[in-house]
Order: structure tokens, then sequence, then C-alpha cells
């Protein structure tokens, strides 16, 4: 690159400014934009100017009742939260849950973040299974159950059921964050963000001109009597996504129009699409990306997926840590190692 060191000598010519100086700025933006998600961010805000094809749907459909509560912590919401946390599970992961509980979800952290979390589950197979969740039910009181066999195929059912009970039973919250329970949450720094928000608000880890897969033999399978298109329309990851409960409202009332499917994001995403609203893409949920087991990643993201019990433990213990660190470009850091 030219110096313009002649600036400063009356006695020379005047320089001119380096020709390739803006290329040599510009790519550098460019990457860090696309590697950190921030582009992906700022192209989900035209998603707006794109509306739905109904032909793409199946003929509407009245949806079934959904399968009457078990069990459900009927004080759960008496302290108003900001934030509900509903986290799906199934009965045998009692040590995710309890690493959970331990962590970002604790009773402690909840009153921090202003947040509340509750675990989402169906009926075990197992009597002694079954015994075990009403006894976790009777000494947390963040358990929510239905009467539907608890398998992946009934996923969709389980996020719907939930939606409901936080419609029904927290109506004052005023965002809703669905994850997994794998997943750690910085409820902190994500409470931080939403404070700020306002309006309608679908938000995640952006999944973009994913096609149905038409193969029956596959968990995946999308029949076409499902959904005819081609690709689904842009859809949050299911490993984490942010709702306002407005939007939670509206996404209910498109139940009765769409056929349930047990992809439960993209069942969620349809919904979306059918009542108007577009997701926008976060660059702080990490979606089903796994996360260098760092103190700065857990501080910079909203979730990190894939993070054993264990992991869990260490990564609250990483993140205190972390308050007092310097973590400069951790954003891009965490997510090109």
């Amino acid at each position: 690159m030219q110096l313009c060191l002649c600036l400063y000598l009356r006695n020379l010519p005047r320089c001119r400014r380096p020709r390739h100086l803006p290329v040599v700025l510009v790519i550098p933006l460019i990457l860090f934009l696309i590697f950190t998600g921030k582009l992906e961010e700022g192209l989900s805000h035209f998603l707006p100017l794109f509306r739905y094809q109904p032909s793409q749907f199946s003929t509407l459909i009245v949806s079934k009742p959904l399968p009457p509560l078990l069990i459900s912590p009927s004080r759960a919401c008496s302290n108003l939260p900001f934030l509900l946390i509903l986290v799906t599970s199934s009965p045998s992961h009692l040590d995710r849950r309890d690493a959970i509980r331990q962590t970002w979800g604790s009773r402690s952290t909840s009153a921090l973040s202003d947040s509340l979390t509750v675990f989402l589950l169906a009926v075990p197979e197992s009597q002694d299974e079954k015994a075990v969740l009403a006894q976790e039910s009777m000494l947390h009181g963040d358990i929510i159950q239905a009467e539907f066999a608890d398998t992946y195929q009934n996923l969709t059912l389980k996020t719907l059921v939930g939606l409901t009970w936080a419609t029904e039973h927290c109506p004052n919250a005023k965002f809703v964050l669905k994850t997994d329970d794998d997943v750690f949450v910085n409820t902190l720094t994500l409470l931080k963000f939403l404070k700020w928000q306002k309006g309608p608000l679908y938000m995640g880890r952006l999944h973009w001109h994913v096609s149905p897969i038409r193969e029956a033999d596959s968990r995946h399978y999308t029949p076409m009597d499902t959904y005819e298109g081609n690709y689904f329309p842009p859809y949050c990851s299911g490993t984490g996504y942010i709702l306002s409960l407005d939007v939670v409202r509206h996404l209910l009332v498109q139940r009765e129009q769409i056929t349930l499917i047990s992809l439960e994001d993209v069942y969620i995403g349809l919904l979306a699409y059918r009542a108007g609203i577009s997701p926008l893409h976060s660059a702080k949920v990490a979606g089903s990306m796994t996360l260098p087991h760092d103190g700065c990643c857990y501080r910079t993201m909203f979730t990190s997926h894939k993070v054993t019990p264990q992991r869990m433990v260490e990564a609250w213990a990483m993140l205190e840590e972390a308050e007092n660190k310097w973590c400069s470009l951790a954003l891009l850091s965490c997510k090109i190692q």
C-alpha cells in the first residue's frame, strides 16, 4: 500500500490515494459479516417482501384438540416472568434437566434474568419412569406433561402443548424461548437484548432454501399431500428460537389450516409463513452448530448446542470467569474454530 507521507512535505508533489484501498477494506469486512452471520441477519430483514403461496400448503384442515395435561405447574408464572423458556426433554434425560437447574435455569439465575424455565415432556413407556417423573415434578415444580407418547415423531405436538400452556398460564410473559435440553442458554445476555425488542418477533438460527425429504423411510419424511412446495419457507432451527407472545398466539391460530408434521422447527416456520410473520436471523443463536468449549463463546452467544450435563456445569463456571475477560472478536473466533 502506498504511504501518503508526501502530504506532510510541502516541496513534494501531492500524492494520490491508493486505488485499491477500498478493495482492501471491503473484502475483510464482507468476510467478517459472512463468518459471523451478520450478513444473514441483514438479509433476513428483507423476508417480509416475499409472500407465501397458498397452493404450497395442503387443503385446509381443522386440527384436533391438543392432548390433555397430566402435570402442570399451576403457580409457576406467579412472578410474571419477562421471558418464559420452554425446554423439550425426554423422561430419561434427568441428568440434563438437573444440569440446567443447577446453571442457567436455576431459581437464582431466573430471578436475575427475569425468566422462568420449564420442561416439556410426554408419557414414557416404563412405569418406573412414570413414577420417577412424578416425584421429580413434585420436587421441582417445573414439569409440563401431556397425555401422548414421548417419541421423536411427537416433538411438534410437545412444542404446541408448551406454546399453548404459555398463552393460558403465563399470558403476561413478553417472550418465549423454545429450546432443547442439550443447549446452554446465556439468559442474562439474552435478556439484555430482548429488553430493547418491540413488536412481533420470531428469531433464531435461520435455515434457508431447505427441500422437503420425500423418501418414506426417512424420519424427516414430508409427503406431498402435506406440503407441495419444492422448498420450505425460511424457518428457525428448533435448537433455539425466540417468539414474542403475540406471535405465539398468531401461530396457534394457524394450526387449523396446516397439517401437523413431525419436523417441529419446519412446522413452526410454516405456521409463521401462513400467518405472514417473517423470521429473523440472529448470529448469536448457534442453531445446530457446535461451538468451542470456551468462556468467551458462552458469554457472547445466546445459545450453544450439544452441551453435555458435565459441560453445562463447566460452561456456567467458565461464563462467570469470562465476565472479566477481554473477549475481542469472540463472535468470529467461536464460529471459525
